[in-house]
């Protein structure tokens, strides 16, 4: 039975812009970061190895979906993530090329007259997803721009995780 898998992809934006203090202005040439700067949590029953790091190993078996997000430690309240391109490598016909999605969901949020009642919102909700298509390591480049307040690109950036498809 096929499944999906849901990865939050959180950046540690401050030290990342800190250790690159002059990334790449150019969205086709982004620079490669250090993937410890990079916190990739999943439920842990899809997890082979690296939860809550930068190489987060996935479990997978053939006709999964996943679904990536990307967000900044602060929420994108200071800075914002957006992934922008994915690049496959090694194995990168063991799954669909991801693509980017749209979907309006409900939100719930703190309801401060009422604390134990949240309100309800709807919001548009972004994420990735891909299918995987055959068993094998896959290796792969998701490149993803830090964005500021005003909504302006502080560098263009980009890094390798990998995930494994077994049946």
């Amino acid at each position: 039975m096929s499944r999906v898998t849901d990865v939050l992809v959180s950046f540690d934006t401050e030290t990342i812009l800190k250790k690159y203090p002059n990334p790449s202005r150019n969205p086709d040439a982004p620079t490669l970061i250090d993937w410890q700067h990079v916190y990739m949590i999943t439920n842990q029953d899809n997890v082979v190895s690296g939860q809550a790091g930068g190489e987060l190993d996935l479990k997978a078996q053939v006709g999964d979906l996943i679904r990536w997000r990307e967000t900044s430690l602060s929420l994108g309240f200071e800075k914002s993530v957006i992934f922008y391109r994915f690049i496959g490598n090694v194995g990168a016909n063991l799954i669909s090329t991801p693509t980017p999605r749209k979907a309006t969901a409900s939100y719930a949020q703190p309801n401060t007259s009422n604390p134990v009642i949240p309100t309800c919102q709807k919001v548009d909700n972004y994420y990735w997803s891909s299918e995987t298509l055959e068993t094998g390591r896959v290796t792969y480049h998701f490149n993803f721009m830090i964005v500021d307040r005003d909504c302006k690109p502080c560098g263009y950036f980009s890094w390798d995780p990998f995930i494994s498809i077994h049946n």
